[in-house]
Protein backbone atom coordinates (compact mmCIF):
# COMPACT_ATOMS: atom_id res chain seq x y z
CA UNK A 1 0.00 0.00 0.00
CA UNK A 2 1.48 3.29 -1.36
CA UNK A 3 1.76 5.90 1.98
CA UNK A 4 0.17 9.39 1.82
CA UNK A 5 2.46 12.16 1.99
CA UNK A 6 3.07 13.73 5.01
CA UNK A 7 4.28 17.33 3.90
CA UNK A 8 2.00 19.95 4.09
CA UNK A 9 0.69 21.63 0.84
CA UNK A 10 3.07 24.25 -0.34
CA UNK A 11 2.81 27.52 1.77
CA UNK A 12 1.54 26.40 4.26
CA UNK A 13 2.91 26.44 7.84
CA UNK A 14 3.55 23.94 9.94
CA UNK A 15 5.73 24.53 13.85
CA UNK A 16 7.59 22.17 15.83
CA UNK A 17 6.17 22.89 19.32
CA UNK A 18 9.22 24.56 20.62
CA UNK A 19 8.61 26.98 17.46
CA UNK A 20 4.94 27.39 18.14
CA UNK A 21 5.72 28.23 21.63
CA UNK A 22 7.36 31.18 20.99
CA UNK A 23 5.66 32.24 17.89
CA UNK A 24 2.48 31.80 20.66
CA UNK A 25 4.38 33.90 23.33
CA UNK A 26 5.19 36.53 20.61
CA UNK A 27 1.45 36.55 19.47
CA UNK A 28 0.50 37.21 23.50
CA UNK A 29 3.29 40.36 24.02
CA UNK A 30 1.57 41.71 20.79
CA UNK A 31 -1.70 41.48 21.52
CA UNK A 32 -1.80 42.52 25.58
CA UNK A 33 -0.41 45.96 23.87
CA UNK A 34 -3.09 46.43 21.72
CA UNK A 35 -5.54 45.62 24.80
CA UNK A 36 -3.38 47.70 26.75
CA UNK A 37 -4.71 50.47 23.80
CA UNK A 38 -8.13 49.67 24.42
CA UNK A 39 -8.64 47.45 21.38
CA UNK A 40 -11.44 44.62 21.33
CA UNK A 41 -10.39 41.87 19.33
CA UNK A 42 -13.17 40.39 17.18
CA UNK A 43 -12.98 36.78 15.39
CA UNK A 44 -15.12 37.52 12.06
CA UNK A 45 -16.06 34.25 10.38
CA UNK A 46 -13.18 32.82 8.18
CA UNK A 47 -15.23 32.08 4.95
CA UNK A 48 -17.53 34.70 3.68
CA UNK A 49 -19.72 35.13 0.72
CA UNK A 50 -17.83 35.53 -2.67
CA UNK A 51 -20.07 38.71 -3.44
CA UNK A 52 -18.15 40.27 -0.26
CA UNK A 53 -15.05 39.28 -0.87
CA UNK A 54 -15.23 40.53 -4.68
CA UNK A 55 -16.68 42.95 -6.81
CA UNK A 56 -16.96 41.16 -9.64
CA UNK A 57 -19.80 39.00 -11.27
CA UNK A 58 -17.95 36.84 -13.13
CA UNK A 59 -17.10 33.61 -10.96
CA UNK A 60 -14.54 32.88 -13.62
CA UNK A 61 -12.58 36.46 -13.92
CA UNK A 62 -12.66 36.49 -9.95
CA UNK A 63 -8.72 37.12 -8.62
CA UNK A 64 -6.71 34.25 -8.47
CA UNK A 65 -5.14 34.37 -4.84
CA UNK A 66 -8.65 34.20 -3.57
CA UNK A 67 -9.23 30.42 -2.34
CA UNK A 68 -13.50 29.68 -3.69
CA UNK A 69 -15.42 27.35 -3.53
CA UNK A 70 -19.44 26.68 -3.38
CA UNK A 71 -21.78 24.63 -1.79
CA UNK A 72 -25.35 24.56 -3.33
CA UNK A 73 -25.74 27.39 -5.00
CA UNK A 74 -24.00 29.62 -2.86
CA UNK A 75 -20.18 30.95 -3.78
CA UNK A 76 -17.85 31.98 -1.05
CA UNK A 77 -14.24 32.12 -0.27
CA UNK A 78 -11.46 32.17 2.09
CA UNK A 79 -10.72 35.86 3.59
CA UNK A 80 -7.48 37.17 2.08
CA UNK A 81 -7.43 39.95 4.83
CA UNK A 82 -9.48 41.03 7.67
CA UNK A 83 -10.41 44.42 5.93
CA UNK A 84 -13.71 42.79 4.11
CA UNK A 85 -15.01 41.45 6.97
CA UNK A 86 -14.26 44.04 8.98
CA UNK A 87 -16.58 46.30 6.53
CA UNK A 88 -19.12 43.99 7.14
CA UNK A 89 -19.01 43.65 10.61
CA UNK A 90 -19.47 47.53 11.28
CA UNK A 91 -22.27 48.05 8.64
CA UNK A 92 -23.96 45.05 10.19
CA UNK A 93 -23.41 46.12 14.27
CA UNK A 94 -23.93 50.41 13.48
CA UNK A 95 -26.22 50.80 16.03
CA UNK A 96 -24.24 48.24 18.31
CA UNK A 97 -21.20 49.70 18.65
CA UNK A 98 -19.44 53.04 20.06
CA UNK A 99 -17.64 55.20 18.07
CA UNK A 100 -14.52 55.62 17.27
CA UNK A 101 -14.82 52.34 17.49
CA UNK A 102 -11.35 50.90 17.52
CA UNK A 103 -10.99 46.50 16.81
CA UNK A 104 -8.26 44.03 16.33
CA UNK A 105 -7.98 40.94 14.35
CA UNK A 106 -5.34 37.95 15.02
CA UNK A 107 -6.46 35.17 12.48
CA UNK A 108 -5.35 33.07 9.85
CA UNK A 109 -5.82 34.15 6.45
CA UNK A 110 -5.73 32.71 3.29
CA UNK A 111 -3.48 33.55 -0.57
CA UNK A 112 -3.35 31.32 -3.20
CA UNK A 113 -0.04 33.64 -4.27
CA UNK A 114 3.29 31.55 -5.35
CA UNK A 115 4.74 30.87 -2.08
CA UNK A 116 8.40 32.03 -1.34
CA UNK A 117 10.40 32.71 1.74
CA UNK A 118 8.52 34.88 4.11
CA UNK A 119 5.07 34.82 2.04
CA UNK A 120 2.64 31.47 2.62
CA UNK A 121 -0.84 30.61 1.62
CA UNK A 122 -2.04 30.09 5.25
CA UNK A 123 -0.97 32.87 7.47
CA UNK A 124 -1.70 34.94 10.34
CA UNK A 125 -2.40 38.04 10.40
CA UNK A 126 -2.72 40.69 12.82
CA UNK A 127 -4.79 43.96 11.91
CA UNK A 128 -6.79 46.69 13.72
CA UNK A 129 -8.43 49.82 13.07
CA UNK A 130 -9.81 53.10 14.40
CA UNK A 131 -13.32 53.94 12.65
CA UNK A 132 -15.51 57.15 12.78
CA UNK A 133 -19.28 58.16 11.45
CA UNK A 134 -18.17 60.97 8.92
CA UNK A 135 -15.19 62.43 10.20
CA UNK A 136 -12.20 61.10 12.16
CA UNK A 137 -9.21 63.06 13.47
CA UNK A 138 -6.14 62.21 12.47
CA UNK A 139 -4.48 62.33 15.20
CA UNK A 140 -5.93 58.55 15.47
CA UNK A 141 -3.98 58.03 12.33
CA UNK A 142 -0.89 58.59 14.88
CA UNK A 143 -2.15 56.39 17.53
CA UNK A 144 -2.16 53.54 14.98
CA UNK A 145 1.63 54.00 14.52
CA UNK A 146 2.67 54.17 17.87
CA UNK A 147 0.31 51.04 18.38
CA UNK A 148 1.80 48.88 15.96
CA UNK A 149 5.52 50.17 17.23
CA UNK A 150 4.88 48.97 20.65
CA UNK A 151 3.78 45.75 19.32
CA UNK A 152 7.11 45.03 17.11
CA UNK A 153 8.51 46.33 19.97
CA UNK A 154 7.72 43.88 22.67
CA UNK A 155 9.02 41.00 20.60
CA UNK A 156 12.24 42.87 19.62
CA UNK A 157 14.36 40.00 21.78
CA UNK A 158 13.33 38.06 18.76
CA UNK A 159 12.98 39.94 15.61
CA UNK A 160 15.48 42.75 16.76
CA UNK A 161 14.49 46.65 16.01
CA UNK A 162 12.14 48.21 13.38
CA UNK A 163 11.26 51.38 12.27
CA UNK A 164 8.40 53.01 10.61
CA UNK A 165 8.34 54.84 7.15
CA UNK A 166 5.69 57.75 7.23
CA UNK A 167 3.92 58.97 3.34
CA UNK A 168 1.55 61.05 2.31
CA UNK A 169 -1.16 60.66 -0.21
CA UNK A 170 -2.59 64.52 0.33
CA UNK A 171 1.29 65.68 -0.61
CA UNK A 172 1.29 63.91 -3.49
CA UNK A 173 -2.31 64.54 -5.02
CA UNK A 174 -1.25 68.08 -4.43
CA UNK A 175 2.05 68.11 -5.84
CA UNK A 176 0.57 66.80 -9.09
CA UNK A 177 -2.18 69.11 -9.27
CA UNK A 178 0.53 71.68 -8.96
CA UNK A 179 2.41 69.85 -12.00
CA UNK A 180 -0.87 70.55 -13.90
CA UNK A 181 -0.95 66.38 -14.26
CA UNK A 182 -3.91 64.80 -15.59
CA UNK A 183 -5.13 61.94 -12.84
CA UNK A 184 -4.31 59.17 -15.33
CA UNK A 185 -0.80 60.30 -15.56
CA UNK A 186 -0.90 61.09 -11.56
CA UNK A 187 -1.99 57.10 -11.32
CA UNK A 188 1.01 56.30 -13.45
CA UNK A 189 3.22 58.64 -11.22
CA UNK A 190 2.43 57.06 -8.28
CA UNK A 191 2.88 53.10 -9.23
CA UNK A 192 6.38 54.89 -10.34
CA UNK A 193 6.75 56.12 -6.65
CA UNK A 194 5.47 53.14 -4.93
CA UNK A 195 8.32 51.37 -6.90
CA UNK A 196 11.32 53.76 -6.26
CA UNK A 197 12.98 51.86 -3.61
CA UNK A 198 13.54 48.66 -5.81
CA UNK A 199 15.31 51.12 -8.49
CA UNK A 200 18.55 53.03 -8.60
CA UNK A 201 18.46 56.60 -8.85
CA UNK A 202 18.91 56.10 -12.53
CA UNK A 203 16.91 53.51 -13.25
CA UNK A 204 13.97 55.51 -11.39
CA UNK A 205 14.81 58.87 -13.49
CA UNK A 206 14.25 56.85 -16.77
CA UNK A 207 10.92 54.87 -15.90
CA UNK A 208 9.41 58.10 -15.13
CA UNK A 209 10.76 60.02 -18.25
CA UNK A 210 9.44 56.94 -20.45
CA UNK A 211 6.25 56.91 -18.75
CA UNK A 212 5.39 60.80 -17.98
CA UNK A 213 7.70 62.50 -20.21
CA UNK A 214 10.68 64.94 -19.51
CA UNK A 215 9.44 67.40 -17.54
CA UNK A 216 7.07 66.05 -15.00
CA UNK A 217 9.84 63.53 -14.54
CA UNK A 218 12.32 65.83 -13.57
CA UNK A 219 9.66 67.73 -11.22
CA UNK A 220 9.12 64.31 -9.33
CA UNK A 221 12.78 63.48 -9.10
CA UNK A 222 13.41 66.96 -7.91
CA UNK A 223 11.16 66.44 -5.02
CA UNK A 224 13.01 63.28 -3.64
CA UNK A 225 16.13 65.29 -4.42
CA UNK A 226 15.65 68.42 -2.49
CA UNK A 227 12.52 67.16 -0.09
CA UNK A 228 8.91 67.67 0.35
CA UNK A 229 9.63 71.16 1.97
CA UNK A 230 10.63 72.40 -1.44
CA UNK A 231 7.37 72.63 -2.49
CA UNK A 232 6.58 74.85 0.31
CA UNK A 233 4.81 78.70 -0.58
CA UNK A 234 3.82 76.51 -4.21
CA UNK A 235 0.08 76.18 -3.39
CA UNK A 236 -2.61 76.16 -0.72
CA UNK A 237 -3.16 72.55 -1.19
CA UNK A 238 0.55 71.93 -1.11
CA UNK A 239 1.73 74.06 2.32
CA UNK A 240 -1.78 72.10 3.72
CA UNK A 241 0.18 68.65 3.17
CA UNK A 242 3.21 70.05 4.53
CA UNK A 243 2.07 70.90 7.47
CA UNK A 244 -0.06 67.65 8.57
CA UNK A 245 3.32 65.98 7.49
CA UNK A 246 5.60 67.84 10.18
CA UNK A 247 2.43 67.79 12.43
CA UNK A 248 2.23 63.80 12.19
CA UNK A 249 5.84 63.40 12.60
CA UNK A 250 5.78 65.96 15.99
CA UNK A 251 3.11 63.36 17.50
CA UNK A 252 4.72 60.48 16.71
CA UNK A 253 7.59 62.06 18.72
CA UNK A 254 5.25 62.62 21.49
CA UNK A 255 3.24 59.18 21.57
CA UNK A 256 6.75 57.92 22.03
CA UNK A 257 7.46 56.53 18.44
CA UNK A 258 11.87 56.38 18.37
CA UNK A 259 12.60 55.17 15.02
CA UNK A 260 10.05 56.96 12.45
CA UNK A 261 11.29 59.05 9.11
CA UNK A 262 9.39 60.64 6.44
CA UNK A 263 9.56 58.70 3.35
CA UNK A 264 8.27 59.80 -0.56
CA UNK A 265 8.48 56.96 -1.78
CA UNK A 266 5.78 55.13 0.77
CA UNK A 267 2.72 55.75 -1.43
CA UNK A 268 0.88 52.11 -0.73
CA UNK A 269 -2.61 50.69 -1.95
CA UNK A 270 -3.66 53.10 -4.84
CA UNK A 271 -7.25 52.61 -5.25
CA UNK A 272 -7.94 52.18 -0.85
CA UNK A 273 -5.64 54.89 1.10
CA UNK A 274 -6.78 58.68 1.19
CA UNK A 275 -3.89 60.11 3.43
CA UNK A 276 -1.04 59.69 5.89
CA UNK A 277 0.23 56.07 4.78
CA UNK A 278 3.16 54.30 6.86
CA UNK A 279 5.23 51.01 6.69
CA UNK A 280 7.35 49.12 8.98
CA UNK A 281 10.55 47.60 8.34
CA UNK A 282 13.37 45.38 10.39
CA UNK A 283 16.28 46.64 11.03
CA UNK A 284 18.40 43.74 10.40
CA UNK A 285 16.69 43.25 7.07
CA UNK A 286 15.37 46.12 5.38
CA UNK A 287 15.69 44.08 2.24
CA UNK A 288 12.78 42.17 3.16
CA UNK A 289 10.29 44.58 2.35
CA UNK A 290 8.11 45.95 4.83
CA UNK A 291 6.60 44.04 7.19
CA UNK A 292 3.40 45.89 8.31
CA UNK A 293 1.60 48.59 7.21
CA UNK A 294 -1.23 50.60 6.25
CA UNK A 295 -2.86 53.83 6.01
CA UNK A 296 -6.07 56.03 6.06
CA UNK A 297 -8.82 54.99 4.25
CA UNK A 298 -12.21 57.87 3.68
CA UNK A 299 -15.27 55.53 2.92
CA UNK A 300 -14.75 51.65 4.78
CA UNK A 301 -17.98 49.83 4.27
CA UNK A 302 -19.65 52.17 0.93
CA UNK A 303 -20.60 49.19 -0.66
CA UNK A 304 -22.34 47.44 2.68
CA UNK A 305 -23.50 50.81 3.84
CA UNK A 306 -24.87 54.07 2.95
CA UNK A 307 -23.10 55.38 6.18
CA UNK A 308 -20.06 56.92 5.53
CA UNK A 309 -17.23 55.12 7.81
CA UNK A 310 -14.11 56.74 8.08
CA UNK A 311 -11.14 54.97 9.23
CA UNK A 312 -7.35 54.34 10.11
CA UNK A 313 -6.08 50.75 9.82
CA UNK A 314 -2.81 48.42 9.74
CA UNK A 315 -1.94 45.09 9.41
CA UNK A 316 1.25 42.96 10.75
CA UNK A 317 2.15 39.75 9.50
CA UNK A 318 4.00 37.42 12.33
CA UNK A 319 3.74 34.79 10.74
CA UNK A 320 5.77 36.77 7.86
CA UNK A 321 8.57 37.54 10.34
CA UNK A 322 9.01 34.94 13.22
CA UNK A 323 8.44 32.16 10.49
CA UNK A 324 11.43 33.29 8.15
CA UNK A 325 13.58 34.21 11.11
CA UNK A 326 13.02 30.72 12.57
CA UNK A 327 13.31 28.74 9.69
CA UNK A 328 17.34 30.79 9.24
CA UNK A 329 18.03 30.43 13.11
CA UNK A 330 17.93 33.74 13.86
CA UNK A 331 15.69 33.52 16.80
CA UNK A 332 17.16 31.52 20.02
CA UNK A 333 14.74 29.24 21.20
CA UNK A 334 16.49 27.54 23.86
CA UNK A 335 14.23 29.63 26.48
CA UNK A 336 11.15 27.95 25.11
CA UNK A 337 12.62 24.38 24.88
CA UNK A 338 12.01 23.42 28.86
CA UNK A 339 7.83 23.87 29.02
CA UNK A 340 7.46 21.36 31.46
CA UNK A 341 8.41 21.67 35.38
CA UNK A 342 8.11 18.00 36.54
CA UNK A 343 7.29 14.94 34.90
CA UNK A 344 5.41 12.69 37.64
CA UNK A 345 6.77 8.69 36.84
CA UNK A 346 4.70 6.00 38.07
CA UNK A 347 6.39 2.62 38.99
CA UNK A 348 3.50 0.21 39.18
CA UNK A 349 -0.41 -0.02 38.87
CA UNK A 350 -1.19 0.09 42.32
CA UNK A 351 0.97 3.99 42.52
CA UNK A 352 -1.67 5.01 39.88
CA UNK A 353 -4.39 6.10 42.10
CA UNK A 354 -1.86 8.11 44.46
CA UNK A 355 0.00 9.71 41.28
CA UNK A 356 -2.90 10.90 39.64
CA UNK A 357 -3.82 13.28 43.18
CA UNK A 358 -0.24 14.33 43.31
CA UNK A 359 -0.69 15.37 39.63
CA UNK A 360 -3.97 17.16 40.40
CA UNK A 361 -2.56 18.92 43.11
CA UNK A 362 0.36 20.11 41.04
CA UNK A 363 -1.54 21.62 38.33
CA UNK A 364 -4.33 23.19 40.83
CA UNK A 365 -1.01 24.63 42.08
CA UNK A 366 0.04 26.37 38.95
CA UNK A 367 2.82 23.58 38.21
CA UNK A 368 3.02 21.99 34.43
CA UNK A 369 3.17 18.54 35.23
CA UNK A 370 3.50 15.56 32.62
CA UNK A 371 2.69 11.82 34.09
CA UNK A 372 4.20 8.95 32.46
CA UNK A 373 1.21 6.62 32.78
CA UNK A 374 3.06 2.87 31.07
CA UNK A 375 3.05 1.56 34.50
CA UNK A 376 4.67 -1.58 33.01
CA UNK A 377 7.62 0.29 31.74
CA UNK A 378 11.14 0.16 33.48
CA UNK A 379 12.77 3.60 35.52
CA UNK A 380 15.52 3.66 33.04
CA UNK A 381 12.72 4.06 30.16
CA UNK A 382 10.44 6.42 32.57
CA UNK A 383 13.61 9.03 33.30
CA UNK A 384 14.31 8.95 29.71
CA UNK A 385 11.12 10.59 28.83
CA UNK A 386 11.48 12.95 31.64
CA UNK A 387 14.98 14.23 30.01
CA UNK A 388 13.80 13.97 26.66
CA UNK A 389 10.83 16.40 27.42
CA UNK A 390 13.43 18.46 29.42
CA UNK A 391 11.51 18.17 32.42
CA UNK A 392 13.39 20.27 35.11
CA UNK A 393 12.21 18.18 38.11
CA UNK A 394 10.84 14.26 38.03
CA UNK A 395 8.82 13.07 40.36
CA UNK A 396 8.92 9.89 41.50
CA UNK A 397 6.16 7.47 42.85
CA UNK A 398 6.86 3.94 44.47
CA UNK A 399 5.40 1.55 46.70
CA UNK A 400 7.29 3.78 49.64
CA UNK A 401 6.25 6.77 48.21
CA UNK A 402 2.47 5.54 48.64
CA UNK A 403 2.92 4.13 51.76
CA UNK A 404 4.82 7.36 53.36
CA UNK A 405 2.46 9.73 51.55
CA UNK A 406 5.69 11.32 50.03
CA UNK A 407 7.88 12.17 46.90
CA UNK A 408 11.06 11.33 45.49
CA UNK A 409 11.96 14.60 43.72
CA UNK A 410 14.84 14.91 41.57
CA UNK A 411 16.33 17.69 39.78
CA UNK A 412 16.99 16.84 36.15
CA UNK A 413 19.75 19.41 35.90
CA UNK A 414 21.69 18.60 38.97
CA UNK A 415 20.85 15.18 39.62
CA UNK A 416 20.19 15.59 43.32
CA UNK A 417 17.01 13.64 44.92
CA UNK A 418 15.19 14.06 47.85
CA UNK A 419 12.26 12.80 49.71
CA UNK A 420 9.35 15.69 50.01
CA UNK A 421 5.77 15.95 51.24
CA UNK A 422 3.65 17.65 48.50
CA UNK A 423 3.08 20.56 50.01
CA UNK A 424 7.16 20.82 50.33
CA UNK A 425 7.51 19.55 46.51
CA UNK A 426 4.56 22.32 45.43
CA UNK A 427 6.66 24.85 47.78
CA UNK A 428 10.03 23.89 45.70
CA UNK A 429 8.76 23.78 42.12
CA UNK A 430 7.04 27.09 42.17
CA UNK A 431 10.61 28.58 44.03
CA UNK A 432 12.13 27.62 40.72
CA UNK A 433 9.37 28.75 38.28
Amino acid sequence: MNLKPTKPLSGFIELLPVQQRCFDECARRMQNILKLAGFSRLDLPSVERAEVLTDKDNWDEIETQMFLFQKGDTKMGLRYDGTVGLSRYVAGHLNDLVFPFRAYQFAKNYRGERPQKGRYREFYQMDLDIMGLGTLSENYDAEIVATIAAAYESIAEFIGGINARIGSRPFWNAAFEYFGMSSNLAKTALVLIDKKNKLSESDFLAALKDALGDDFAMKIFDVFSNGYKSLGGKSEGLDDAIKRIDDFMVLLGSLGVKKAVFDLSIVRGLAYYTGMVFEFYLDKYPEWGSIGGGGRYEDLASKFSKTKIVGVGAAMGPSRVLVALMESGEIDLTPFESPIDVAVLVMGANQVAYSMSVLSELRNAGIVAVPYLDTDKKFKNQIEFADKIKSKFSVIIGEDEVINQTLSVKDMVTGDQQNLTLSDTIKLLKGVK
